[in-house]
């Protein structure tokens, strides 16, 4: 028996395992290197709110708002456009900072705050969007009702005054929608108001 040829025997066998590896890694580091994996690419989303901090003092009794309930379409933090009567689309690249009813109720209770008396608002948006088949508009429309502690409930419906978006800042149309949502709050204000 030959024991010195055996750890030769091992060497070679153990050097051509380490080739074959060394061959493999090769091979899988050239066709990586050839894949063309894609550049991190620059988030283009925007987010906006619709709120404003809180101005002018609140009436020692002032009217309380109830959360404002929003359409279906409008519960998406991607932001609603209206492409006809009955199709809504969503912009992908704009987004809710916040969602939309928290942000129109603060907007409410920051007028109606100011209005003296006992009375609860209650209001239901059934839009706040772009509607593109109308040349850009902007619209915001809701139902309102007015439930004072003493006297007789009063109900009301609103639709801003027209408003048009040039198609350029999403930042543009946000304040839009926050015109039409300040203008439901005071026209409820009003309403409010009258005994």
């Amino acid at each position: 028996m030959n024991y010195g040829n055996q750890p030769r025997m091992n060497t070679d066998k153990h050097r051509f395992k380490w080739l074959a590896l060394s061959a493999q890694l090769s091979a899988l580091s050239l066709i990586l290197s050839a894949c063309n994996l894609p550049q991190a690419q620059e988030d283009t989303v925007r987010y906006f709110t619709l709120s404003t901090p809180a101005a002018g003092a609140p009436a020692a009794d002032g009217t309380a708002v109830r959360p404002a309930r929003l359409a279906g379409h409008l519960r998406n933090r991607d932001m609603a456009v209206r492409v006809s009567e009955n199709e809504v689309v969503y912009l992908e690249d704009v987004r809710w900072a916040e969602p939309l009813d928290e942000a129109i109720t603060q907007l409410l209770r920051q007028r109606l705050r100011q209005v003296p008396g006992d009375a609860v608002v209650s209001v239901h948006i059934q839009r706040c969007e772009l509607v593109r088949g109308a040349g850009n508009a902007v619209q915001v429309a809701a139902t309102y009702t007015i439930t004072p502690a003493t006297g007789e409930v009063r109900t009301g419906t609103f639709a801003a005054s027209p408003r048009t978006w040039d198609g350029k800042d999403p930042a543009v149309l946000v304040g839009l929608l926050r015109d039409g949502v300040n203008e439901l709050a005071e026209a409820i204000a009003q309403a409010a108001e009258k005994k």
